[in-house]
């Protein structure tokens, strides 16, 4: 190792707390020693082994496995949260949307103190997302993006290492929706309260997962005329609901306050359970499906099997992407509101879901993908 690499080691070890097993400082000779390091700033697997007469000034220093990044800035990365954080809170982006930003950023802090400034250790973070349409590792990359784009705004980051990283591909999936034989099956397995809700909206009414998991009491209380105020994608805005689906709601919505969650985990922390997160919800929507035998499915395409039984019933495309909420090419929602009443009663009519929970019969629908 050159003497240039000893010294680029020695100043990226500066500062640091060291400990030496055995030994007294590291100032003094020692003989194959382990050294352990207790700042988290640069954490890998292992210890430093020096070699026999070995000091931070000699020549024979064993670090095989030690790439730390010797940046002079050391931007702690939980400041540069923070600080993103208090923009986006000042914004007024949704609480629900800040919680994701909180819990994504952290797992990113939680593994790096110090916000890297190399693309490499970033690479290696991004590399953990390994779903099969990319678009997971695409959403946490673009997170950082953000993250990166704040610390070189406000933090004086000199440069932000992700800004020629090209984005993932996202694969596209064969839609996949399930045959109406399927359907009568899955509709039978929900074996608590909530297990039936979060089924008839994600399947009844063509709810994203996220949407269920955002329903409050407050909402339940406030239901009118049939509609339910959804937490949507986009933007919170009134949704027909089904009769059942309300006295379902309404049970379980019983003796909480109005800021509580419908759904949430079932184990306590800190004495209570929290709102039901992203895998908790995947995991109902698995254990429905395993139920079955029915392989090869996700709780997304539930909104898909929805939407196109509805279109098959109603032969109506615009009236289908009004019920999911979806934004139709061409027609714009800023200028053109769909009459509640007329959602309402496409829904009764159109839902896979009969009142009587069984399913619809529609003409020519034998089968759905």
């Amino acid at each position: 190792m050159d003497e240039r690499r000893i010294e680029e080691i020695a100043k990226a070890l500066e500062g640091m707390d060291l400990m030496v097993q055995g030994h007294g400082p590291l100032n003094n000779l020692f003989e194959n020693v382990k050294v352990t390091i207790s700042d988290n700033t640069y954490p890998w697997e292992g210890s430093m082994e020096f070699g026999k007469g070995a000091n931070l000034i000699g020549k024979s220093i064993l670090l095989p496995t030690i790439t730390p990044d010797i940046s002079p800035h050391r931007i702690p990365t939980a400041d540069v949260i923070t600080s993103l954080i208090k923009q986006k809170q000042n914004k007024r982006v949704k609480d629900s949307s800040l919680d994701t930003y909180k819990k994504r950023f952290n797992q990113f802090g939680q593994q790096f103190p110090l916000l890297p400034e190399k693309i490499d250790p970033i690479l290696e973070y991004l590399s953990h997302f390994k779903g099969e349409s990319g678009q997971h590792r695409r959403n946490h990359q673009d997170l950082l993006a953000m993250l990166y784009n704040h610390a070189v705004r406000y933090f004086n980051l000199p440069e932000n290492p992700m800004e020629n990283l090209e984005r993932p591909q996202i694969t596209r999936k064969l839609i996949k929706t399930l045959s109406l034989n399927q359907f009568r099956l899955l509709i039978q397995m929900p074996q608590t309260l909530s297990e039936r809700v979060a089924l008839e909206l994600l399947l009844g009414h063509g709810w994203r997962q996220i949407e269920v998991r955002r329903i409050l009491a407050v909402d339940v209380a406030e239901i009118s005329d049939d509609t339910i105020l959804c937490h949507g994608k986009e933007r919170e805005e009134l949704t027909p609901l089904l009769p059942q689906t309300q006295e379902l709601l309404k049970q379980m919505a019983a003796g909480l306050k109005p800021g509580d969650h419908l759904f949430v985990s079932q184990i306590a922390r800190q004495g209570k359970k929290q709102p039901l997160g992203e895998d908790g919800m995947s995991q109902l929507v698995d254990r429905l499906f395993k139920r079955t035998g029915i392989k090869g499915f996700t709780g997304h395409d539930l909104r898909r099997t929805f939407a196109t039984m509805v279109m098959v019933a109603s032969k109506d495309e615009l009236l289908t992407m009004r019920l999911i909420r979806d934004s139709v090419p061409g027609v714009s929602s800023r200028y053109i509101k769909f009459p509640m009443g007329q959602l309402v009663d496409a829904l009764k009519k159109n839902s896979p879901v009969r009142l009587d929970g069984e399913s619809v019969e529609t003409s020519g629908s034998g089968g759905c993908g």
